[in-house]
């Protein structure tokens, strides 16, 4: 009977010496296959920089944006990250800069404007009448200018055509009563005459264009 019971527990110590060697292989796989997981989740959900476009060689002032002399690299730029054009910005042909810049920089949102407006001077005009309610910031507007004559009679005259509207003010004068002044991009050879217009105090008003 002693020898029975001898065999018995030496059977059910070897058999718990394997239980346990078992669990522990068990439990290291476990931590393995959880490392893998976090390490997985960390790598998917790690927040990667931007891209964003950097000069290849010298680019002069008034150069349309362009893959030709561009390229894109991941940059973490923190709180400035919307001061600097993205990779990601699509028709590049549409903007052009407005002051150089060198090989390896980044490219400035200030440092580029609008192909459209890069033909044209923006000049700041106040008008004797306010624009209609419909005519909004983007419209291409007219400005027509007549003397303030009261002896001799002025005949209006177109001093510009299709200027685009940038942005519009509205001001109280001495006597109380708004006035608007306006910003508009006009071209190179209309400058001369909404100086003039100006430098006579002239009364200048704004109108949709038609063109």
């Amino acid at each position: 009977m002693s020898i029975f019971m001898r065999r018995r527990k030496r059977t059910v110590q070897l058999n718990n010496r394997w239980g346990s060697r078992r669990n522990r292989i068990l439990f290291a796989l476990s931590l393995t296959l959880i490392s893998i997981a976090s390490w997985l989740l960390l790598e998917n959900t790690e927040v990667k920089p931007d891209q964003y476009l950097v000069a290849t060689n010298n680019i002069a002032a008034s150069t349309p944006i362009g893959v030709a002399n561009l390229t894109s690299a991941p940059v973490d730029l923190g709180e400035a990250n919307n001061q600097y054009l993205k990779a990601s910005e699509q028709n590049l042909t549409k903007w052009v800069l407005v002051r150089p810049v060198n090989a390896g920089e980044l490219i400035p949102i200030s440092s580029i404007a609008p192909a459209k407006l890069a033909s044209c001077t923006q000049i700041v005009v106040a008008l004797a009448v306010s624009m209609a309610s419909t005519v909004k910031v983007g419209d291409n507007i007219d400005l027509w200018a007549a003397d303030q004559s009261s002896s001799i009679e002025s005949i209006p005259v177109q001093v510009v055509t299709a200027g685009e509207l940038v942005s519009t003010k509205l001001a109280n004068d001495n006597f109380g009563q708004a006035a608007q002044s306006i910003e508009v991009c006009i071209s190179p050879a209309e400058i001369r005459s909404v100086v003039s217009a100006i430098a006579r105090k002239a009364t200048v008003v704004g109108i949709r264009s038609q063109n």
